[in-house]
């Protein structure tokens, strides 16, 4: 059993909030808000689309169908497409991003 239990403080490390009210039978809280929930963090990595090209010589510009497309969240990565050029990888990386930051509650007509 933590600390915060015995205490009435949020078990999030750094979080000093008093722990809510216990409603009705189970366990009680050791969390004093969803936010602090560890479960609640796991779900909230953001996924970053990159775009990249391979090394190139001391100073050299990057030319050809050298670029790549990735995905990363935290330390993990996928590469999604590589020996593109740059106006291609681009497109793609655009694309990805829209798919993945489309909200369709946000979409919608505007009223006059």
């Amino acid at each position: 059993m933590s600390e915060a239990s015995f205490d009435g403080r949020c078990a999030a490390p750094g979080c000093h909030n008093p722990l809510p009210p216990r409603t009705g039978r189970g366990r009680p809280p050791i969390y004093c808000c969803p936010a602090c929930r560890p479960t609640i963090k796991i779900h909230q990595h953001h996924i970053d689309v990159e775009v990249d090209h391979v090394p190139t010589n001391d100073g050299e510009r990057p030319s050809g169908r050298v670029w790549s497309v990735a995905l990363r969240r935290g330390t993990r990565l996928v590469v999604v497409a590589t020996e593109l050029g740059r106006p291609s990888a681009d497109n793609l990386a655009n694309q990805i991003s829209d798919l993945l930051n489309d909200h369709p509650r946000a979409q919608g007509v505007a009223i006059d």
